[in-house]
């Protein structure tokens, strides 16, 4: 199965018992084989990241568009893999039952990449807060979007602060020059407002 949205909970069982970098995870088709939904390239490029990155999708049916998004991805993948590769993989407790999150944390907890995925259509518009675990908790960190698609969910998440939602990307700890601690992170969490269904941030948190 590489339907994308498949994957999701395929992938996140099955690390129940494999070590990520030994799952097959791959960029699919644009429209899948298997059961004709079709994704974003970004959503099928984020379901695979945290595993054995590769391609199942005859490029040849690329666009130009498609081909540099695929590059940049590779290149982002080949600089953090060594890290994904060795933390310790997180899942994060949310309410919202349409949100799956998962990540990777550092060993000596000097940084996390958060994978948000906004699996279907939320009951609600509360959206949801992210704690994450094994952090340090006295320490601060700075939170970012991270991954190629990094500059989309501001976008989203600007949008979505006209509707009284947090967390602002303008003034709050995602995406700005505040930080907040591994303590608060780990209790309170940032709160990520509700997404268009299938699609999925990636968050970058790092120890100042």
């Amino acid at each position: 199965m590489t339907d994308a949205l498949s994957r999701q909970r395929i992938q996140r069982w099955t690390v129940q018992t494999v070590a990520p970098e030994y799952m097959g995870m791959h960029i699919s088709a644009t429209t899948s084989h298997q059961t004709g939904r079709t994704y974003t390239l970004d959503f099928r490029a984020a379901t695979a990241v945290f595993g054995s990155f590769g391609i199942e999708w005859d490029i040849r049916q690329a666009s130009e568009s498609d081909l540099a998004r695929i590059t940049q991805w590779i290149a982002w993948y080949k600089q953090e893999r060594a890290f994904l590769h060795s933390g310790r993989v997180v899942r994060l407790d949310v309410t919202d039952p349409g949100v799956m999150t998962h990540g990777v944390v550092a060993d000596d907890a000097s940084r996390a990449i958060i994978a948000h995925v906004q699996y279907e259509e939320s009951p609600s518009n509360r959206g949801v807060w992210l704690r994450v675990p094994g952090l340090d908790p006295k320490a601060h960190y700075r939170l970012k979007w991270a991954g190629p698609a990094a500059e989309d969910p501001e976008d989203v998440l600007r949008e979505a602060s006209r509707r009284d939602w947090d967390p602002l990307p303008e003034s709050g700890p995602l995406g700005s020059d505040a930080t907040i601690t591994g303590a608060a992170l780990g209790t309170i969490g940032v709160r990520i407002p509700r997404c268009h269904p299938e699609t999925i941030r990636l968050i970058e948190i790092v120890r100042v």
